[in-house]
């Protein structure tokens, strides 16, 4: 933090449940090695979720091959915490997620705490979000494989059947809500 420039005033989390000015601000833990928090704002215009770092605790119990058959009771932990992270982000407006790999990169990533684009756009889907952005792109992608991705989710998106426009997260992108 001392090599950022500017003025940096940090807030320990203290609630899970607070307010900035007129916006209602939810706070959730989501699954990724260490302590993770993804937000959620609710405002008079519409709600915006945000989930950095995030990868599905299920699919990662279940293709995490190194360790043994997994345990039944700890394939429903992880169910129990995705669908934690299911109604959290239900219904929201703007879902911002992370969706770093590919299928075929995030093979050899399982458990390092990013998501596939595959599983961003079902988990999108299944909340009901309205409008998804795919962020924490790879720093080895580049645009062209970042629209190669897009399209891809564009494409199960469609194949789901929702209404879920499929956008990349990128710099100086302003989107307005409702």
């Amino acid at each position: 933090l001392k090599q950022m420039p500017g003025n940096n005033h940090l807030n320990e989390l203290r609630e899970l449940e607070f307010k900035i000015g007129k916006v209602r601000a939810e706070a959730s833990f989501i699954n990724h090695p260490g302590v993770t928090v993804g937000f959620r704002f609710n405002t008079s215009a519409g709600s915006v979720a945000y989930l950095p770092d995030h990868e599905s605790c299920f699919r990662m119990r279940s293709l995490s091959t190194g360790q043994g058959l997994v345990k039944p009771e700890e394939l429903a932990f992880a169910r129990r915490e995705d669908e934690k992270t299911l109604r959290f982000i239900h219904g929201v407006d703007i879902l911002i997620l992370d969706a770093q790999y590919d299928i075929e990169e995030y093979r050899s990533r399982v458990g390092w705490g990013h998501s596939c684009v595959d599983d961003t756009v079902e988990l999108a889907n299944r909340a009901q979000a309205k409008k998804l952005f795919l962020f924490h792109h790879d720093p080895s992608h580049d645009d062209n494989k970042i629209d190669l991705m897009t399209a891809h989710a564009r494409e199960l998106a469609a194949w789901h059947g929702h209404a879920l426009e499929v956008e990349a997260a990128r710099e100086g992108l302003l989107v307005p809500i409702g």
